[in-house]
């Protein structure tokens, strides 16, 4: 029985606006849907619901959680929510008959904007979408805001459409978002359910507002529930995690420790090396989690030398942040096509922002195309360019064929492969990055990678330690790094001390030389 029974009890019965934090696997997805089926249940209107979330992943897994219960709910991304709700259809009623015809999504380089009103104006010329070149500000979502403030029409259809939106991984929406939603709610008093975790928070490049997230705990009118129960670590590697956070520091319990956390100094690499193949159970599932690329590879081939068979999972080349685009997601789904066996063009249609557009028997023919033209890299391309033309990209613009060639080199590259089929390995080393939402029974880190001064970086390490079910291994070479770290610690449990508990390091981590 989760320690926060009472808590999660509450949050299904209690009426208005919720904001919930809630640290790693505490269940989050299991919560919004269990709200939201009860909401279903006791509604008596002929209102319903959306369930808004960052990625296209979390909203299938949403969508198959509620089955057949979810009805004719919205389930989807921001994006996706704002362009089909509000833009498309009002847009027209704001600014005219100009934009009464059907509006393209394509935020590619020819259709990036400095300003708001140069937005406005191409799309009137072109019938194309915009996006500011600044990745802190976002077009779509002050756009829809825009409509919603001038257009009575658009106002009503939210209103009398909606009587809950809920938003999941609300630490990283960007300012823009954390307006249009939070006029959501003070202007048309739609409720919201909002769901996040600060300490998970590591999209700060693209425009995170974590202050807009932590606003909502004392903002008038919601209330603040907070989820702990870890039901993916033991208390152990809990404990660890939630030290070096003043949020969930309270939330220590005292246990009997079995050295389920090892902090290893080490000399030299092989010296590292043989004391983690003393350390692992190579039975269950492992990753070492380093900061890049190449401190992975360094990684996953020095422990192959001394016999362990860990596979380097490298970040795709379509996973570098600088490609980040409306239509990136082409590319990505075509990856996934050709490099997951049971990816199918099903899954690649769930990825289409509005996909009851297209039709299933000719996207199938277009990604056979691509997959059976690998072996030239001039008919590969022109079946890419040929799909995206489908999906409405009819230019091909720099950063179109920037996204084609980094998906070529991608899918010609065996390499790659691990990076779509991580799931099956049981040793993997990869980035931090990559293991998010991921889960392994032991996970190992290095000491030197964290310097806690940066916000940013601290809370990479919280992704980190809160990743393993069972064991937790950080390395770190002998001398200043080492004492870094240990300083950290040490600082974590003096906080910890300073609120009543009686805390020694030999409580939470062992030390081995």
């Amino acid at each position: 029985m989760p320690v926060d029974k009472e808590t999660r009890e509450k949050v299904l019965d209690c009426k208005g606006n919720i904001v919930i934090s809630a640290s790693a696997g505490t269940g989050k997805t299991y919560t919004t849907v269990a709200r939201i089926l009860r909401d279903i249940e006791n509604n008596k209107t002929f209102r319903t619901f959306a369930a808004i979330t960052f990625t296209r992943k979390a909203a299938k897994e949403i969508a198959n959680r509620l089955g057949i219960n979810r009805d004719d709910g919205f389930v989807g991304t921001n994006d996706n929510f704002v362009w089909t709700e509000i833009i498309q259809p009002f847009m027209y009623d704001v600014y005219g008959r100009d934009f009464k015809k059907k509006i393209n999504p394509d935020y590619g380089d020819a259709n990036q904007i400095e300003t708001f009103d140069e937005g406005i104006e191409k799309i009137r010329e072109t019938g194309f979408m915009c996006k500011f070149s600044d990745n802190h500000k976002n077009f779509a979502f002050q756009l829809a805001l825009d409509i919603l403030k001038k257009s009575h029409s658009a106002s009503r259809y939210m209103k009398s459409k909606y009587f809950r939106i809920y938003i999941d991984e609300y630490q990283d929406s960007d300012i823009d978002m954390h307006s249009f939603f939070i006029y959501l709610c003070d202007e048309l008093k739609i409720p919201l359910f909002v769901v996040g975790d600060i300490k998970q928070s590591i999209y700060g490049w693209r425009g995170a507002y974590c202050d807009g997230f932590k606003g909502l705990f004392e903002k008038d009118g919601f209330k603040l529930f907070k989820l702990w129960h870890n039901f993916r670590s033991n208390k152990a590697i809990q404990n660890y995690s939630n030290i070096f956070m003043e949020s969930v520091r309270e939330q220590y319990t005292r246990i009997d420790f079995n050295e389920e956390v090892i902090l290893y100094e080490y000399n030299n690499q092989n010296d590292s090396c043989s004391y983690i193949k003393k350390w692992i159970d190579e039975s269950k599932k492992c990753a070492m989690l380093s900061f890049s690329n190449a401190d992975a590879k360094s990684w996953s081939d020095y422990l192959n030398q001394v016999g362990m068979n860990f596979v380097y999972v490298p970040q795709s080349p379509l996973d570098d942040t600088r490609l980040e685009s409306e239509h990136i997601w082409i590319a990505r789904g075509i990856a996934n096509y050709i490099m997951i066996k049971r990816y199918s063009e099903y899954d690649f249609k769930d990825e289409i922002p509005i996909p009851d557009d297209y039709k299933i028997s000719i996207l199938k023919s277009k990604l056979k195309n691509i997959s059976d033209s690998i072996e030239k890299k001039d008919d590969f391309f022109k079946a890419s360019y040929e799909l995206y033309s489908y999906l409405s990209y009819n230019e091909v613009t720099e950063r179109v064929k920037n996204e084609v060639e980094k998906l070529y080199d991608t899918v010609i590259d065996e390499e790659y492969i691990p990076s779509y089929n991580s799931e099956s390995y049981l040793l993997t080393s990869g980035t931090i990055h990559s293991s998010k939402g991921l889960e392994f029974s032991q996970v190992i880190i290095n000491a030197g990678n964290y310097n806690f001064d940066n916000d940013g970086i601290k809370y990479l390490h919280y992704v980190a330690v809160s990743r393993p079910e069972d064991r937790l291994l950080v390395l770190s070479e002998q001398g200043y790094y080492a004492r870094r770290y240990l300083g950290y610690i040490d600082e974590a449990i003096s906080d910890l001390n300073k609120i009543g508990y009686e805390v020694v390091r030999d409580d939470i981590i062992s030390l081995v030389k």
